[in-house]
């Protein structure tokens, strides 16, 4: 049983330790269950420096659109230590049956960080 419980803490602690960066992408405002060419969407970005001290720029974030175009955005904040927001206002271009996904990327040696958000059409 001893083996077992330090076998999950290690686990846990070495999986703590490659995430870098924690992001989350959710949409600003009413969400609609379908979307149509044409719309326009506030997605919110949210990223947590793991590392707290992390070398590359939050500027260096990169979005990546499929059936998206990404018409605006604020500057980054920190809204608290480590901590950054900002809001992209995007257009769904991708007509029904197509993909409309956006994507934030952040790369660094300690392991960046990913995450995604989908538009049902």
């Amino acid at each position: 049983m001893k083996k077992i419980i330090l076998s999950l803490v290690l686990v846990l602690i070495t999986t703590v330790a490659v995430l870098a960066c924690e992001i989350t992408l959710s949409i600003d405002g009413k969400e609609k269950s379908k979307y149509k060419t044409g719309d326009e969407v506030i997605v919110k970005v949210k990223v947590v420096l793991i590392h707290k001290n992390c070398n590359i720029d939050i500027k260096q974030t990169k979005f990546n659109q499929e059936g998206i175009k990404i018409l605006s955005g604020t500057d980054w904040k920190e809204v608290e230590p480590g901590v950054w927001e900002r809001k992209l206002k995007v257009q769904i271009t991708a007509a029904k049956g197509e993909k409309a996904k956006i994507s934030a990327v952040r790369t660094c040696p300690k392991g960046g960080g990913n995450e995604s958000i989908e538009f049902p059409l």
